[in-house]
């Protein structure tokens, strides 16, 4: 089995760059023949907001679904039932693993996790997890800036810094699926 068949990806409002990384990933997935669950909540979010119109443009005009959407308010339960939790910024990181200190090793942010499946190539959560040292976590690049009350271009650019990684993440999931077998 995959180490990973649930992420859930993790912003303020879940109505801009979360719900991007969560669809994103799941059309990557749906693509590759993957089966993962792909979800996002908001460490402020309001539940059961739409998306915001340009996140559901940006995703639209780069062919990802943006249709039946819901912001959620992020909670222990929401962070204990996935396999791995992705932020969008180190507060946000910091935030759920203060709701569920527990799961803190399976918390990182996007940015975090993309750079180290590349330093370590092809292996498993465990063995990511454990690569954290070689990297600075602490680091400012790994933030991806909140574009709401931004022009249109704002919400593209943030599009921009989380379409490849997730590619990445996306790419390791695959390829953790087949090596266990774990293909739909």
């Amino acid at each position: 089995m995959s180490d990973v068949s649930s992420v859930l990806f993790v912003c303020t409002g879940n109505i801009c760059r979360s719900p991007i990384g969560e669809r994103v990933l799941s059309g990557m997935a749906e693509r590759a023949g993957v089966a993962i669950s792909s979800s996002s909540a908001g460490v402020g979010a309001m539940n059961g907001h739409a998306m915001h119109p340009y996140a559901v443009e940006v995703l639209d005009e780069h062919g990802y679904d943006a249709t039946v959407f819901e912001s959620r308010y992020l909670r222990p339960p929401i962070l204990q039932g996935v396999d791995l939790v992705l932020c969008m910024t180190r507060d946000h990181r910091a935030a759920a693993q203060q709701l569920l200190p527990v799961r803190w090793k399976r918390m990182f942010t996007v940015a975090e996790f993309a750079e180290l499946i590349d330093i370590v190539d092809g292996s498993t959560l465990d063995e990511i997890i454990a690569a954290r040292s070689r990297i600075d976590t602490n680091s400012a690049h790994l933030d991806i800036k909140d574009p709401m009350g931004r022009p249109k271009e704002d919400f593209e650019r943030v599009f921009g810094e989380i379409e490849p990684r997730v590619a990445t993440i996306a790419s390791w999931v695959a390829r953790t699926a087949v090596a266990t077998g774990d293909r739909r």
